[in-house]
């Protein structure tokens, strides 16, 4: 593990954010360093006796010019926003903001959370174990998507064109990556055709999303679930939530297992976990239940364009997306 020193124009960006206290106990030997799997520069800094330790994320360049500077930027914004909705650090389900450096390129700083990600719950899972603290996370998840859902935004009707623009997208991606043959592109387009007109029977308000539910953006400190990464925070249909956590699911035992099969257990138990969350509304669950289908097909194709997966299970993923869809809407 790398230290920085206390003289570097970093750590001392840092101590101005954290406050004087962080180096009580200098001599310690500075601040320890390490990068985190992330496709941007991403660091967690510990302070000398552990006392403090924080995230960061870089920009490449400030003012932000990449879609990815953007991003962060926009995360950045969102955390400062999320007091008003009722996502402050009191409240347990997000980290606390500590603040930014963009003259040092460092765009966000969050008090770090300690903690196994969904992936780290799911891999044990799909491999073999007995599942309990895979079913203990995806409990307090449930939970804390019922809870962003239930902010108080603008009551305004979901709307299907954005999840079948989507559909659209994800075709055109996967046609040029040769993973769709022309059969499949007309299937794919079959399907859209019958699914928008599904879409009537099962109306919906839009609700605060997550929106980017993917395994490694949930932590799950002493039984409880933290959300991480607020770029694509917004307003829009709640399946951008729980589907993708649905497709993740069947992702992670599809690849770990080859047996996606075994993922129904407990993506019917999150479902279930979630609606007790929010329990009386037979409406919301037939809802739930009759469009996750769709969604969680979206959410296998999404994943079907990730290149370091191999070409064969790629296409296992397009198939089970293909079942998904046509399967569906026979609920």
């Amino acid at each position: 593990m790398a230290r920085l020193p206390e003289t570097d124009p970093l750590a001392q960006g840092l101590k101005e954010l954290l406050g004087p206290e962080a180096f009580l106990r200098a001599s310690a030997g500075g601040v320890s360093w390490q990068p985190l799997p992330s496709s941007r520069q991403v660091w967690r800094f510990t302070f000398p006796e552990g006392k403090h330790v924080v995230v960061g994320k870089f920009f490449s360049s400030f003012p932000p010019g990449t879609v990815a500077d953007q991003s962060l930027d926009r995360e950045y914004h969102n955390y400062l926003q999320a007091p008003a909705l009722g996502l402050n650090h009191g409240a347990g389900v997000i980290p606390r903001l500590l603040g930014r450096l963009p003259e040092l390129r460092l765009g966000l700083v969050l008090e770090a959370v300690p903690g196994p990600d969904l992936y780290q719950l799911l891999a044990p899972a799909a491999a073999g174990d007995d599942g309990e603290a895979l079913y203990q996370g995806l409990e307090s998840l449930a939970q804390l998507l019922a809870f962003f859902h239930a902010r108080p935004v603008p009551d305004t009707p979901v709307d299907a064109a954005p999840a079948l623009a989507y559909l659209d997208k994800l075709t055109r991606q996967l046609t040029a990556a040769g993973l769709l043959e022309a059969g499949e592109v007309a299937a794919l387009a079959g399907e859209r055709q019958a699914w928008a007109a599904r879409f009537e029977d099962f109306p919906d308000h839009e609700v605060l999303v997550h929106g980017d539910a993917t395994p490694t953006n949930f932590l799950f400190p002493a039984g409880r679930a933290v959300a991480l990464d607020l770029e694509r925070l917004r307003v829009a249909d709640r399946l951008w939530d729980l589907s993708w956590v649905a497709g993740e699911i069947k992702h992670a035992y599809g690849w770990r297992s080859r047996n996606p099969g075994a993922a129904e257990g407990p993506i019917g138990f999150f479902l279930r976990a979630y609606l007790q969350a929010q329990p009386g509304d037979a409406a919301l669950a037939r809802r739930v239940y009759g469009l996750n289908p769709f969604y969680m097909a979206l959410a296998e194709l999404r994943i079907a364009r990730n290149a370091y997966l191999s070409p064969e299970y790629r296409r296992e993923l397009v198939a089970e997306a293909r079942r998904c869809l046509a399967g569906g809407r026979r609920l």
